[in-house]
């Protein structure tokens, strides 16, 4: 026994889809009006062959799968909500004025009935659940931007900070031309492996520069004087002898003498003496200088 709905169909289908086409792109302002005469047949043809499938399967798998693809496909061409809702409404008044114009049961009228209401629901569904998606998608993607933004904030404010601890240590570490063939390094804050560092390059290149002699090291500033600090002093020494020079280490604390002597430290017979003023009177006697009273 033949389906009433089924043999129904078979005569409506084509004029079915005519009738939707022709709505859809009649209606102006819509998304379906921007895509052209031939693409909105295309997709007329293809909801009204998704009827077809779930007519003789008796399910709504087609019409799913045909929703997916068509929101897929249009969404990025500008198709909103309004427009799934008016081929939802344009569907079910296609099928209704074609049941008036080709008689059925009102079995078939109730099928026909249920069929664009679940295409109602489905669009409704469907269309909630991709805006959903995009609306994660952008979140996400706007967070991967903040991130972005903090981290090339964060890179300047290290650059900028990396800049200012340069030039304060380059500013910590004075070198002052005191006498012909004399100069005087005083050293302020921590002693450590980078300020060494700095040290020697700036005063290997200022007794290059200045052709100095005797380099006074006056470390009376330093509030840490440990054996990690005399090791880095010891080195500096070294590269000064390197260049025919010889450097006074001044502004040693008996308490820092001590603590030196307990740890070990060889100042590898470096010239040591507790005032800047003893310094420079050793440094003026080392250049057979002296001071003479006006």
């Amino acid at each position: 026994m033949s389906d009433p709905f089924i043999s129904w169909f078979e005569r409506a289908e084509a004029p079915l889809a005519d009738d939707l086409a022709r709505r859809l792109h009649g209606r102006s302002g819509s998304a379906y009006r921007a895509l052209g005469e031939a693409a909105v047949r295309a997709i007329a043809g293809r909801v009204v062959a998704a009827l077809r499938r779930d007519v003789e399967a008796a399910k709504q798998t087609a019409l799913r799968e045909v929703l997916s693809q068509l929101i897929d496909e249009l969404t990025p061409r500008g198709v909103v909500f309004a427009d799934l809702k008016l081929l939802a409404n344009a569907t079910r008044q296609a099928l209704m004025a074609e049941l008036k114009a080709t008689p059925a049961d009102e079995a078939t009228r109730e099928r026909a009935d249920e069929w664009t209401f679940q295409l109602a629901l489905l669009a409704a569904q469907r269309f909630v659940t991709e805006r959903e998606r995009v609306f994660h998608e952008q979140a996400a993607q706007l967070e991967v931007r903040q991130l972005e933004h903090q981290l090339s904030e964060l890179s300047a404010a290290y650059a900028e900070k990396t800049r200012l601890l340069d030039l304060i240590h380059h500013a910590s570490t004075p070198i002052a031309p005191v006498y012909d063939g004399i100069l005087v390094v005083p050293l302020v804050g921590v002693f450590d492996n980078q300020r060494a560092q700095l040290l020697t390059e700036k005063l290997l290149a200022g007794i290059s520069e200045a052709r100095a002699q005797v380099v006074i090291l006056d470390v009376s500033g330093v509030p840490v004087f440990d054996a990690e600090a005399a090791h880095h002093i010891v080195r500096t020494s070294s590269a000064v002898r390197l260049l025919g020079a010889r450097m006074i280490l001044v502004g040693l604390s008996p308490e820092i003498a001590r603590t030196i002597i307990e740890l070990g430290v060889d100042l590898g017979g470096l010239t040591t003496l507790s005032t800047l003023q003893a310094g420079l009177a050793r440094a003026l006697a080392l250049r057979k200088l002296r001071i003479v009273a006006s």
